[in-house]
């Protein structure tokens, strides 16, 4: 090989793995324990005795190298997989005596790429070392096969639901959103001027990120060693139930506007010949014009970009001499400090677009309701090798 490779290996993979599920009886019917009173209830989840396993075929290729006498070096894979038999729950009507069943989602396609570079920029004879470490990760989700437009998971306000649909990628999220004139802006009410809902449910985004990346440095100085990490998440959205709850209350800064003179919305009114002119009608009930954006009927105006930036994480450590080491009866001692999410940069407008919803065991996506802020941490650490 040239002389500038130290190290390079390509590779390539094709697999195909089945699953099941970790949850017990999606297969026959069966009684539960009540958590109230003695006895069993029925169950909530209508089993499906048919259900066969997940399987799943990946194509994987990649390649990774170090060069320059390892000061650089990098790993990219490309996949592509599909996924046919996935084990979902479909929301079911309530008065069918089940609130979900049990079933498998025909064909999806996963494709995708996955990035890690290092690099040590700069390297001194003085014991001073600058190293950068990245990743980047995308993937694009395509439902291929699907009997119907199948419900995956609802919201808890404006119609919000998750919907699997042929063409469409799993996270797609939907909701009632604003009526809008051919180019696309808001339609308000040419009476009371506030903004119009169109009469069925409209696409709002998806909640599953396009790509994710983050990047870390690592800075040396003979015994003392600095880390910082930041990451970041492009190309999703999610609905926030605090949003909505805080705005119909008046009590975030996006309902200000207006209070004592009355406010005209951005947008367009429809005339009778059904032309549109520019929306010139004071609204003067704000209240109710906030409503009509942020209300419980508007999905689309509690619905926000998740991309972010974080300060993920920093790091100082000192590690003290072999020989100062030796002679407390220890092989290895360091101390330092840390702290983790330090930093975020986002328009999500709650605390953090990182959250997570609780829906029985699962952690899922697509619905802020009632976050809690996230935690920033600070602490101490002594590193001790004996």
């Amino acid at each position: 090989m040239p002389k500038i490779f130290n190290y390079a290996k390509v590779r390539a993979s094709l697999a195909s793995v089945g699953s099941g599920t970790t949850t017990p009886y999606q297969t026959t019917f069966n009684y539960t324990p009540s958590l109230t009173s003695p006895g069993l209830v029925n169950p909530g989840v209508l089993a499906n005795p048919n259900l066969k396993p997940l399987r799943t075929t990946t194509f994987e290729v990649g390649v990774e190298t170090k060069m320059l006498n390892s000061r650089l070096g990098f790993d990219i894979a490309l996949y592509t997989g599909e996924t046919k038999n996935q084990i979902l729950s479909r929301r079911l009507d309530q008065s069918s005596g089940y609130s979900a069943a049990i079933f498998n989602l025909g064909r999806v396609n996963n494709k995708g790429i996955e990035i890690a570079l290092n690099g040590t920029p700069v390297k001194t004879s003085k014991s001073f070392s600058w190293t950068v470490f990245a990743t980047f990760s995308a993937n694009k989700n395509v439902i291929k096969e699907v009997d119907s437009a199948v419900v995956l998971r609802t919201g808890p306000t404006g119609g919000g639901q998750i919907v699997a649909n042929v063409g469409g990628s799993m996270g797609d999220l939907y909701g009632r959103g604003y009526l809008r004139a051919p180019d696309g802006q808001i339609v308000y009410d040419a009476a009371t001027g506030f903004a119009k809902l169109a009469p069925d449910v409209v696409y709002l985004g998806n909640t599953i990120p396009k790509w994710r990346t983050s990047m870390g440095h690592t800075f040396k100085y003979k015994q003392l060693s600095l880390n910082v990490l930041f990451d970041a998440q492009y190309g999703a959205v999610a609905y926030s139930l605090s949003n909505y709850k805080l705005s119909e209350q008046g009590k975030n800064t996006a309902t200000l506007p207006g209070r004592y003179n009355g406010i005209i919305g951005n947008g367009v009114i429809q005339n009778a010949d059904g032309s549109y002119r520019p929306n010139n009608v004071v609204a003067s009930d704000i209240d109710n014009y906030y409503r009509s954006h942020f209300g419980i009927d508007n999905a689309e105006g509690n619905t926000f970009s998740t991309d972010f930036i974080k300060f993920r994480e920093a790091n100082l450590d000192y590690t003290f001499s072999q020989k100062v080491a030796s002679k407390l009866g220890v092989q290895r001692l360091s101390v330092g400090v840390y702290g983790r999410n330090l930093f975020i940069w986002t328009k999500w407008p709650i605390f953090d677009p990182e959250f997570g919803t609780l829906a029985g065991t699962d952690i899922v996506q697509g619905f802020e309701t009632a976050q809690f802020p996230s935690t920033r941490t600070f602490g101490f650490n002594l590193t001790i090798g004996l």
